[in-house]
This record gives C-alpha cells, sequence and structure tokens, in this order.
C-alpha cells in the first residue's frame, strides 16, 4: 500500500497498523488522521500542526487510539495495515 493509499483511509477511518519500530520492535497500533477524532493543535503541541505533520514524506504522523496521543511510523516499517 502506498503512502498515498493509507493516508486516504486514515482520513477516512480508524485503521489497525502493525510495524517495526526503529529498535526492531513489532508495534501493533489503532490510530486515524480524522478530523473529528483528533485534538485542536495548541502551541504547546507542535506535532499536532499540519504543517510539521507534513514535513516528512517517509513518515506517517497519526492520533493513537488507545495512548490518545500523536505517534508516527515509517511507510518502509509497515507490515501490515488495515
Amino acid at each position: 500500500m502506498t503512502r498515498e493509499q493509507m493516508m486516504n483511509e486514515l482520513v477516512k477511518r480508524e485503521c489497525r497498523v502493525i510495524f517495526r519500530k526503529a529498535n526492531g520492535e513489532e508495534r501493533n497500533m489503532v490510530c486515524t488522521l480524522q478530523e473529528a477524532v483528533i485534538p485542536a493543535s495548541t502551541k504547546t503541541d507542535p506535532i499536532g500542526q499540519t504543517k510539521i505533520r507534513a514535513l516528512n514524506e517517509e513518515v506517517i504522523p497519526v492520533w493513537d487510539m488507545q495512548a490518545q496521543g500523536w505517534r508516527s511510523f515509517r511507510t518502509d516499517s509497515v507490515i501490515s495495515f488495515s
């Protein structure tokens, strides 16, 4: 799945992403980019700002539904996306 396809799905719904972290650990995360779910960004939460989130094309920042915070994953580390 391409980055664009993942982004399109994340904007529409909650997705389960399984990926390998930099330390080799496998992570299973339910996340989204739905505007209705993501809290408004603040000056103290710079990663929540659209301009900053859009900087690196290899990384997708997402709202982690379980942790209730911003997390990210590298597109080349994705094992499963559903």
